[in-house]
């Protein structure tokens, strides 16, 4: 496959305040619901954020902890899940840059009932729940983008519902390279993710074997090319087509 699964990725992020400050903008440059506030909201929301950074394997919370607020992606890449009760662990999503997340587990002033891993080094902006909580109550703006947030997960929600019933693995590879694609839309990057084979396997909740196999078969069908660190989507139209739900001809079935 040619993609590496531990490289500079893998190392600790060692940045100083102004360099970690400057990430922390440039995201916020992606935002849409940030850049549709007023000024005064935006300069209130920047100051109150808190940067958390986390290495690859290490949790930004756990199940049971009690939510502080908004949780915002920086840079990085980090992994929503649910374990069972007999050691089984459900992959729902993957996070990375300009993602938020957390929001219905702050409304509610609950418990997590999910955890949230890096697969390689990241940072994490809270935004209290506190001042979340003032803006939704007196801001139309922010209220809207909340709701609107809040909709567009459940939409999400409920397609991963039926992908994890219904999908096979090639669908599954599918939806999880077009998610990571749509997320660095905002990048410009020209198709090309910087995503390891062992990442989207660990996204997908399938073996690396598997994962590549369904990649193997992708790039057969010229969706997509593998190449050292990464994936360079060659047509995003067919890559779409692959991860509808129900398709049934996916590329397992392509000679």
């Amino acid at each position: 496959m040619g993609m590496a699964s531990a490289d500079k990725r893998d190392q600790p992020l060692r940045t100083g305040p102004r360099q970690a400050q400057a990430a922390v903008d440039r995201m916020l440059e992606v935002v849409p619901w940030y850049n549709g506030l007023p000024p005064a909201e935006r300069q209130e929301i920047r100051a109150a954020l808190r940067v958390v950074s986390l290495r690859k394997g290490e949790y930004l919370f756990r199940a049971g902890s009690r939510s502080p607020g908004w949780y915002g992606v920086v840079d990085g890449l980090v992994k929503w899940s649910s374990s069972g009760a007999q050691g089984k662990t459900l992959s729902l999503a993957g996070f990375s840059t300009g993602s938020w997340f957390g929001e219905a587990t702050m409304i509610r002033g609950a418990r997590f009932e999910y955890e949230v891993m890096a697969l390689r080094p990241s940072r994490v902006v809270v935004l209290p729940r506190d001042l979340c909580e003032r803006l939704w109550k007196q801001n139309i703006a922010f209220t809207q983008a909340l709701m609107l947030h809040l909709a567009q997960r459940v939409d999400w929600l409920m397609a991963s519902y039926c992908g994890n019933v219904l999908l096979d693995v090639d669908t599954m590879v599918a939806r999880a390279v077009a998610a990571q694609l749509a997320a660095e839309s905002h990048s410009d990057t020209g198709g090309r993710l910087k995503i390891s084979q062992e990442e989207i396997a660990s996204l997908c909740g399938v073996s690396r074997q598997r994962c590549n196999a369904a990649l193997t078969r992708l790039a057969r069908a010229g969706v997509l090319q593998t190449r050292y660190g990464g994936l360079t989507i060659l047509d995003r139209d067919a890559l779409h087509q692959y991860a509808q739900i129900g398709r049934g001809d996916g590329p397992e079935n392509l000679p």
